[in-house]
């Protein structure tokens, strides 16, 4: 089941078929197709009336749609049938509570930002900028991300969501005004064209710069026709994008498909029709081997047992589906294993667009699924320059450390014994939500100099969170013995007697500092 508009998964089918044609396949088993137009109740109605006529329904092959798949999933788990869907990325259908039949020729959406960690963490790269589409569907993306970022200690600067394209025009000069080195977006190609175009008129491309772009744009996101009702032309658009990285499954390669059966039949010709239909894009293989793995584990089934195929609906459901997660088939994009979630295990390669005699993508590596591993072809590596866009010790991360650094010396190089610390909290939006969190701002002052020691998050706001906050960064600038008075507003929080934060601070003290409370007086206009 697809829609007519998928034209490359319904090419896979076809031609899936065309060579199931040639082999002995068993005469129980027949195939219909039955086009959904991406529409959910129409892929569901499509199925009811099946069953609604007594006929048996082996297994489904489909959707091409995340949501024509779910609503399909949620009625198959009821009759037990199989359902095996070419594309649906949707992490929702990873969930065996609620579709325990399902499997898929690909990963779900939210396992691909492990590649996406993996990637700054190979490079080094701490500090992220994210372009989001506002959708719901990059929205899970991109909260799973945030969390894996944690997790790695990669700091996601900001989350720049999208609900218009338009909005680029604010949000790339923002990028450009705070230094944005590496980008990360997560949107289909109509919004990825449109940021390149900004990129492009804002001077924001070039070396320095890493653009990180989802397998949902386009391999050929610059063709001659894609760009003409932009604000920039295709070459413009082309200087842009030369460089930038992309995580996509891997493009067959004609010599993947193994014969499941002796046969005098030569499919190299149906195969060779798949390549040159595709140019080597996934999309016509996906349908390819969801067919095959389906139609050729049930033949095998009846080969070894007809009988399989007469017990209750129930019963030969879960028989097949232990068959195809089981299932040992050689398809276009290589051998067919599925996880324990009826995810397909396999490679994800690391491709670069670059501009040689013509403007192509490059692969320069690949993720493992099965074992976590990241892997790049050195030889690769040696064509591209060795600065910021590969070489990222010179790169905003390891900038900041040096920078960091940088100013610790300065601060401890001065002879100072008579500092006085400051702090004040201030509520203030998280730049990855639209929650608001405490942060808490340190400062030294002393007769030569005056530093921001830091700005960090709170776990709380209460009189200890801060305490301990104030002391630890003390502690690792090393000026704890320096600090002779404490500076603060005059809040219950900051002077109580007993649990006030001066209190808590100066208990921490060997040598008792003296406790400066400032009343802080605005003006009002009111």
């Amino acid at each position: 089941m697809t829609s007519r508009e998928s034209n490359s998964v319904y090419r896979g089918f076809q031609i899936a078929l065309d060579l199931l044609k040639q082999y002995d396949i068993s005469n129980l088993i027949s195939f219909e197709f039955r086009f959904d137009e991406g529409n959910e109740g129409l892929a569901v109605k499509h199925i009811v009336d099946i069953l609604k006529e007594n006929r048996r329904i082996f297994a489904v092959v489909g959707s091409q749609r995340s949501a024509c798949s779910i609503a399909l999933g949620h009625l198959l788990k009821h009759y037990s049938i199989p359902q095996i869907s070419p594309n649906s990325a949707s992490h929702l259908l990873s969930d065996k509570s609620q579709f325990p039949f399902f499997l898929r020729m690909t990963s779900s959406a939210l396992e691909r930002n492990s590649v996406r960690i993996a990637l700054l963490k190979y490079f080094g790269w701490k500090r992220v900028f994210v372009v989001t589409q506002g959708i719901e569907y990059f929205y899970d993306i991109y909260e799973d991300f945030h969390q894996k970022a944690i997790h790695n200690n990669i700091t996601i600067v900001e989350n720049f969501i999208i609900h218009n394209n338009e909005e680029l025009r604010v949000v790339v000069p923002i990028l450009l005004e705070r230094d944005a080195r590496i980008i990360l977006i997560l949107s289909y190609s109509t919004t990825a064209r449109h940021f390149f175009c900004q990129a492009y008129r804002h001077h924001m491309y070039g070396d320095k710069y890493v653009v990180i772009l989802p397998s949902n744009v386009d391999k050929y996101l610059v063709t001659e026709n894609t760009f003409r009702n932009l604000e920039c032309t295709t070459d413009q658009a082309i200087l842009a994008l030369e460089g930038s990285l992309r995580e996509a499954a891997p493009d067959f390669r004609l010599d993947n498909f193994v014969h499941p059966y002796d046969s005098k039949y030569d499919v190299n010709e149906l195969i060779q029709k798949i390549y040159n239909k595709s140019g080597g894009a996934q999309y016509e293989a996906n349908g390819f081997d969801a067919i095959m793995t389906t139609v050729l584990t049930i033949d095998m089934m009846i080969r070894d047992n007809a009988s399989y195929f007469l017990g209750e609906q129930n019963e030969v459901g879960r028989t097949l589906l232990n068959s195809l997660l089981s299932a040992n088939f050689e398809g276009l994009l290589g051998k067919i294993v599925f996880d324990e979630r009826g995810n397909l295990q396999k490679q994800i390669d690391i491709q670069q667009y670059r501009k040689t005699n013509s403007f192509d993508v490059f692969l320069l590596g690949y993720f493992d699924a099965v074992f976590g591993e990241l892997q790049f072809d050195k030889s690769v590596f040696s064509e591209i320059p060795r600065d910021e866009r590969i070489e990222i010790e010179t790169g905003q991360g390891h900038h900041q450390e040096r920078l960091a650094t940088s100013l610790g010396n300065n601060l401890t190089d001065i002879n100072i014994n008579h500092n006085s610390i400051h702090w004040d909290g201030k509520l203030m939006k998280e730049f990855t939500n639209k929650e608001h969190i405490d942060r808490l701002a340190v400062l030294v002052a002393g007769a030569n100099t005056e530093k921001l020691l830091s700005v960090p998050k709170l776990p709380k706001g209460t009189s200890a969170a801060q305490a301990e906050v104030v002391v630890k960064c003390l502690e690792d600038w090393n000026i704890r013995d320096q600090v002779v008075v404490l500076s603060f507003d005059t809040t219950a929080s900051n002077t109580g007697l007993h649990s006030g934060v001066s209190t808590i601070i100066e208990q921490n003290f060997r040598k008792m500092p003296f406790s400066c409370p400032v009343l802080i007086i605005l003006w009002s206009s009111s």
